[in-house]
């Protein structure tokens, strides 16, 4: 035993030792491992409400990955995302939970993924000299018990976990519940509200309706319309929404509005100060002070939003047959005009706004028990208006002394015990038209409709919602401030890898001369043998 203890003190017994490391660091490894997601979104790991859904689940749930290996760019990474995302699911997952990957050139495995409701789809790849189509698979098969619930065309890493987390909770609610919806929010009517469907005859904006807003709502929410007039509001609802109300709410109904609040119950408001309204067909529209008292209403929490309208020098641009065409009345809010802290305006950036009006939130800020977040507001290029509003392209220009311009707020967030002890939450965004369908796209994909989805589902208590659906989103811009800056963007990207390589070469070529010189004058500078073009010109002189 001795000879043993002294062995291993020895320097002999190191390699055995290492060996004998190794393998037990190995056996550790297989039970646990660690990764770290260095990317500013986190883009590969999942977020709480991810590990939640997965952790509980009390019933076997698999995932069946159908999809097609070494597809071309942009598609060759989804794949493996996919992989990397479901290894966190497991990783945080119950013991009932498994996801199956399957080799889609097996013959077998392209009939179980058509068995399950799914499809090839056409892709674009891009090759030398063309364009082709090639047909893959790209889908997800979710089993749980009798239920099976299908991901198909994932052409993008966008999005992918809010898309499977909100599918297995569907699934999982649908089993239990009987219903797909995963909450149920309220939506205030009987004040001619903005209407929760498109209207094609529609002579202003306002009457254009909200039937995509509300489309890209109903994946996990039951819109429930609320009348305050003919019934109180449901006790498990948590959000109500207030959508440009123009006609005249009643103080019976704000008092049921506050005492909601005072329970803990979520508002967002979607209001301007001034509301569009048409006289005369043949004269263009005509801007009031808004008529409903909930202008009146927010201010008494502290959110004060003007009787005017904002107008930003940085806007959205439409081409017509008389040129490029600035709409000021349309600011367009970039990434650094947005709260990226908060889970609601993170990651997002080019947001197109409508017809907005400034938001004073200094007193709410002042109240001690509340938060107060600026989501959104505009450049400091920005003016107001009140009267004499014409909303025409050349009609609209910038006051002739622009020392009064500034940054205004169009989207505030204020939180915290409104006069109760039950912390609230108040949205107000200053735009009664930022929820129709001339903003919102039908697929809810845009930076907008993203806004609006993040505004409700933070309103709702879901902002993990928020973060899993802006991940992967690539919405940073290049601001481009004039033609010959885009010029300039448009070189760097085509030449300017090759001209940094060219400084790059150049540089090492001199310096490698240079060192030649040093060497050659410390060790021997009166070496007179060094070969060069003048000397190899006389010597072939003198050889004629």
């Amino acid at each position: 035993m001795n000879k043993f203890i002294n062995w291993l003190k020895s320097p002999s017994s190191d390699k055995f030792l290492i060996v004998i490391a190794v393998i037990l660091l190995n056996l550790v490894s297989i039970r646990g491992f660690i990764r770290l997601d260095l990317t500013s979104q986190k883009a590969y790991s999942i977020s709480k409400a991810s590990k939640d859904v997965v952790k509980h689940i009390e019933s076997p749930l698999s995932i069946k990955v159908f999809f097609t290996s070494n597809l071309p760019a942009p598609y060759n990474t989804i794949e493996q995302y996919i992989t990397d995302i479901l290894s966190e699911y497991k990783a945080h997952g119950s013991k009932y939970f498994s996801y199956q990957i399957f080799d889609m050139n097996n013959p077998q495995h392209q009939k179980i993924a058509s068995e399950f409701g799914l499809g090839p789809v056409q892709i674009e790849t891009v090759e030398t000299t063309q364009i082709s189509s090639k047909i893959a698979w790209m889908g997800l098969a979710i089993t749980y018990g009798d239920y099976i619930a299908t991901i198909d065309s994932l052409k993008t890493t966008d999005d992918i976990e809010y898309k499977i987390t909100t599918t297995i909770s569907k699934i999982i609610s649908t089993q239990d519940n009987h219903t797909d919806k995963l909450f149920e929010i309220g939506y205030l009517t009987g004040h001619n509200e903005n209407q929760l469907r498109a209207n094609q005859y529609a002579q202003i904006y306002k009457e254009v309706g909200c039937q995509n807003f509300s489309n890209i709502l109903s994946d996990i929410y039951t819109i429930k319309q609320i009348n305050l007039a003919d019934e109180d509001i449901p006790q498990n609802l948590k959000t109500i929404i207030i959508n440009n109300p123009s006609s005249k709410i009643s103080e019976d109904e704000f008092a049921i509005l506050d005492s909601f609040i005072s329970k803990g119950g979520s508002l967002v408001v979607f209001a301007g100060g001034l509301e569009e309204t048409l006289t005369d067909p043949n004269q263009p529209p005509q801007f009031i002070p808004n008529q409903s008292g909930i202008i009146e209403y927010l201010s008494k929490y502290g959110i004060k939003i003007s009787n005017s309208m904002i107008f930003d020098e940085k806007c959205f641009e439409q081409n017509s047959m008389y040129g490029r065409q600035s709409l000021n009345w349309a600011p367009v809010i970039e990434k650094d005009s947005t709260d990226q802290k908060n889970e609601i305006s993170k990651n997002l950036g080019g947001l197109i706004f409508f017809e907005n009006s400034p938001i004073d939130v200094e007193e709410a800020q002042n109240n001690p028990d509340l938060k107060t977040t600026i989501l959104a507001k505009t450049t400091k290029n920005t003016w107001t208006q009140n009267s004499g509003i014409m909303l025409y392209p050349g009609y609209v220009n910038p006051p002739a002394d622009r020392s009064s311009m500034k940054s205004e707020n169009v989207a505030v967030l204020v939180e915290g015990k409104f006069n109760s002890e039950n912390p609230a939450k108040i949205i107000a965004v200053s735009s009664g038209l930022v929820t129709i369908d001339v903003l919102v796209d039908r697929e809810g994909s845009e930076p907008i409709s993203l806004f609006l989805r993040n505004t409700i589902d933070y309103a709702n208590g879901a902002p993990d919602f928020c973060t899993m659906r802006t991940k992967g989103k690539r919405l940073d811009f290049i601001s481009i401030k004039s033609q010959k800056f885009a010029l300039i963007i448009q070189l760097l990207n085509e030449f300017g890898l090759a001209v940094v390589v060219a400084i790059i070469g150049f540089i090492v070529w001199r310096m490698r001369k240079a060192k030649r010189y040093l060497i050659q004058q410390k060790y021997n500078p009166n070496d007179e043998r060094t070969i060069s073009k003048k000397t190899t010109e006389k010597e072939n002189k003198n050889n004629d």
